[in-house]
């Protein structure tokens, strides 16, 4: 598990370079990070380098989405109120797929998998960036998935499904992923 903290810290400055916040930046000197901490600040930078077809309204939230039980244990709280993209950021739970038409992030708990095949095609040509943990998320039209891999956090993306979305994904995040193809 040292070895993954390790790992995710320099993906995480990788990630930060530029950031206007110092209290995302601290946590790159800190190795005794829990990895849940290290996802938490990975979600703030998918959403800086990502771009929606449609941003919010001046003024609108960006809506950062829980399906299923919070496995940030509420490490997500301090993204709360802050902006990306001068715009404010929320987090909430949801619970019914209409409550998904908001979202520009959805994070989906890894015990939500069953789910995700309804979830996905739900989302379907929604502008929605998809985040979990579970092995197989991206290959299974999930965007982004959190993996193990030598022990430590890696990124793995499905581009195709970024862009059936109409998102555009940032060279910076895609430089430190890995591209899959649904199955």
């Amino acid at each position: 598990m040292e070895a993954v903290k390790r790992g995710a810290c320099g993906l995480i400055a990788l990630l930060l370079v530029g950031s206007s916040s110092a209290s995302l930046a601290e946590p790159q000197h800190n190795l005794q990070l829990a990895e849940q901490d290290i996802k938490a600040a990975l979600l703030y930078n998918f959403l800086r380098y990502t771009q929606w077809p449609h941003p919010p309204a001046p003024g609108g939230a960006v809506l950062v989405c829980l399906w299923g039980r919070d496995p940030f244990d509420g490490r997500l709280a301090p993204m709360a109120g802050r902006t990306v993209n001068q715009r404010r950021i929320e987090v909430r739970p949801v619970r019914a797929e209409g409550e998904l038409d908001t979202c520009a992030l959805l994070f989906v708990n890894a015990e939500e998998r069953a789910n995700w095949p309804r979830l996905r095609t739900y989302l379907a040509r929604r502008s929605v960036l998809t985040v979990s943990d579970y092995d197989g998320f991206a290959r299974a039209g999930g965007m982004l998935e959190f993996a193990e891999v030598r022990n430590r956090i890696a990124l793995r993306i499905n581009v195709a499904a970024a862009e059936m979305a109409d998102l555009q994904v940032q060279d910076r995040l895609l430089r430190l992923a890995s591209v899959v193809e649904s199955e």
